[in-house]
């Protein structure tokens, strides 16, 4: 008679375990990678300027700009391609450097540094996380809201590109003085993150020096409102634009992204011809819209081309993918 042998009982357990093992799929998310890259750069870039609470310290500017919000205000060792673009054309010059990094980076990256590297972006990300929630705009303010970058950029390039003309010219002097602070540039002198990084830091590095060596006399009513005198009406409205920043980014996520950056706007022509993307995935997709809640630029992804599309208020953050619990979505090159 022919013996019919029996499995083992642990053998099979075991084979049965590793089929299982077999199937589970490990999934990686963005945000973890994300958020250290942009800790990173947001040191570098930002975080430095709280340097100049040290007298010693004397911040040296590199000719390296990048299409991101960074204040030449700031002891940031990089500045943003707006604000060199302005101060170019302060001097009767052309752009060439700032406005070819732009085209450059716009072609291939589009808006990539808005989400991963720009520490503007990074302080609004940090405001929404502290939150717990990505709040959405009514869509028709939502689209009208979304003008105001535009014309934000146009009147800076009105201000600065006349004032280089007449610079070039050689009439440009009392034009010059009669801008004031605006000759630098309309976003060098009104800015969030060069009075976070650059004006504060100055005046709380004077007023911890003074408390240094003062004497108890010193420390009166008059002296402190002649301190406070000397303090710049441009500089009081640097600090309301930067509470407001503070506020409208818990309101509201990435509303300076949306609504206000001027590199923003001249990214977001270059963003939609971007060689980097995304892809949707038609088969995985059940349309949940999970992918929509969680953007911060409140993009309507379902309504685009699912082979790959290009919307120019996509930062490339890639909280999409995440959010996504069927993984249709997926970054694409070219």
């Amino acid at each position: 008679m022919e013996k019919t042998r029996i499995p083992d009982a642990k053998t099979g357990q075991t084979s049965g375990l590793r089929a299982r093992l077999g199937r589970i799929k490990v999934r990686g998310y963005y945000w973890p990678v994300r958020t250290i890259v942009q800790l990173g750069f947001f040191v570098l870039f930002s975080g430095i300027g709280i340097m100049s609470l040290v007298p010693a310290f004397n911040g040296t500017r590199s000719w390296i700009v990048l299409p991101i919000v960074s204040s030449v205000k700031s002891q940031a060792q990089v500045t943003s391609t707006m604000d060199a673009i302005t101060l170019f054309l302060e001097n009767g010059l052309f752009p060439w450097l700032p406005v070819g990094i732009m085209l450059v980076v716009g072609a291939i990256l589009g808006r990539f540094m808005c989400g991963w590297i720009c520490p503007v972006g990074f302080l609004q990300d940090v405001i929404t996380s502290v939150k717990g929630r990505v709040d959405a705009v009514e869509k028709r303010a939502h689209l009208q809201w979304i003008r105001l970058k535009y014309y934000l950029v146009v009147l800076a390039f009105l201000i600065s590109g006349s004032l280089g003309l007449a610079v070039y010219y050689g009439v440009g002097s009392d034009y010059r003085t009669s801008l004031g602070p605006l000759a630098d540039g309309l976003f060098v002198a009104i800015t969030p993150d060069g009075t976070l990084f650059g004006t504060l830091p100055a005046i709380l590095g004077g007023s911890w020096r003074f408390l240094g060596t003062a004497q108890s006399s010193d420390l009166t009513i008059g002296n402190l409102s002649s301190w406070f005198g000397h303090i710049s009406a441009l500089t009081w409205l640097n600090v309301v634009v930067l509470v407001g920043f503070v506020y409208a980014a818990w309101r509201i996520p990435r509303f300076w992204c949306r609504y206000v950056c001027p590199v923003g706007a001249i990214m977001a022509v270059t963003q939609k011809n971007s060689l980097l993307g995304m892809h949707r995935d038609p088969i995985k997709c059940s349309e949940c819209k999970e992918c929509e809640s969680a953007c911060p630029m409140q993009i309507p992804i379902l309504d685009l081309d699912w082979k790959k599309f290009n919307d120019s208020e996509c930062i490339l953050c890639m909280a999409c993918i995440d959010a996504c619990p069927a993984g249709a979505l997926s970054p694409k090159f070219p």
